[in-house]
């Protein structure tokens, strides 16, 4: 997805310990959607980019959907991370 690596792009990352990060900056669950509108009115497209570790709860990324979701974010694209080929 070229245009997640946009500057403006709202990038939202899960990791496995349960911390989400919005764009560069550790966030907190419940402030999310305000961050999303304000990026909004900023001039960010109206799509979040969400990059969610492996081996995070899923849980913790249905809760970061819930959140996009409430923002009013209805375009939510995934991304994910190509695995190395173990060496043989």
């Amino acid at each position: 997805m070229p245009s997640a690596a946009r500057e403006d792009a709202i990038l939202i990352s899960v990791y496995r310990d349960g911390n989400i990060f919005f764009r560069t900056s550790q966030i907190r669950y419940d402030d999310l959607p305000q961050s999303i509108r304000q990026a909004v009115r900023q001039g960010s497209e109206r799509k979040v980019y969400l990059k969610v570790d492996a081996r995070a709860k899923y849980g913790d990324a249905a809760l970061a959907i819930d959140q996009i979701r409430q923002a009013g974010i209805q375009n939510v694209g995934i991304i994910t991370d190509q695995r190395e080929p173990t060496p043989r």
